[in-house]
């Protein structure tokens, strides 16, 4: 029996790769968060995610809830983590984005597989949202979303300046945060200019325009957050700025 006593010999890695209930899960992935923000050993919160086993991770996390706390969570903790050990990775955006480099539940995988395997359930990153990548693993079925979810684009943090801060998600709250996320991101990136009819919003609106239901879904979402009055308005994007920004300031402060 583990008692409190004897808990003090086991090493933190040992205790964090033990099979985890979903709540473990997911506090392990705050945790990855917190030692990144906070400049302490991330490394065996890393190692634990590598560590899971498959099974359990997919039954446990198994509400969209828990899965877009948990994947986001450790999308935004592994680039924090990997960028930091090594920024020259971005020197190949697409090569680092797009390499098995990451480990999750004892299998090599990459962060477009998190992203658009796991949250965006299989969709093609050259697609603006549209279609499936016939080409790409199945590694993330077991455990992506049931839908799509859009406010993903204003929570996923790939390591560049125009990316959205970083936030600590829960499942408990998750819906109030993304809602939080996306509007605190569109009030810093949306500019509304009635003389010449037109809103200027970010890029990710283009990028990734079938999750958001095309331009006018784009615009429907502006209208409803009061950006703009009316959806007969032009749509323009703004640059997106790649340079590297990744440490403690790309959290939000009450994280």
């Amino acid at each position: 029996m583990i008692t409190l006593r004897n808990l003090t010999g086991l090493s933190l890695a040992l205790l964090l790769s033990m099979p985890l209930a979903a709540q473990n899960y997911i506090e392990t992935s705050q945790k990855l968060l917190r030692a990144m923000k906070n400049g302490g050993n991330a490394k065996p919160y890393v190692e634990a995610i590598a560590q899971a086993d498959p099974d359990k991770l997919a039954a446990t996390i198994n509400t969209d809830r828990e899965r877009l706390a948990f994947w986001i969570n450790l999308y935004n903790g592994l680039i924090q983590y990997h960028l930091t050990q090594n920024p020259a990775y971005y020197d190949d955006r697409d090569e680092f984005f797009g390499a098995d480099i990451l480990t999750v539940a004892g299998e090599k995988v990459s962060f477009d597989n998190l992203e658009h395997g796991v949250l965006r359930r299989g969709t093609s990153k050259y697609s603006m949202g549209y279609f499936s990548n016939p080409f790409g693993s199945d590694w993330h079925e077991p455990y992506q979303v049931a839908e799509i979810d859009w406010r993903i684009h204003f929570a996923l943090n790939c390591g560049a300046a125009s990316c959205p801060p970083v936030r600590i998600y829960d499942e408990a709250t998750i819906d109030a945060q993304l809602n939080a996320s996306t509007n605190q991101y569109l009030d810093s990136q949306v500019r509304y200019e009635a003389a010449e009819e037109t809103v200027y919003g970010p890029a990710l609106f283009s990028w990734f325009r079938g999750d958001f239901g095309g331009t006018s879904g784009a615009k429907e979402i502006l209208k409803n957050r009061d950006y703009i009055p009316t959806t007969e308005v032009d749509l323009e994007y703004k640059e997106y700025y790649w340079t590297l920004k990744i440490g403690p300031e790309v959290f939000y402060e009450q994280e």
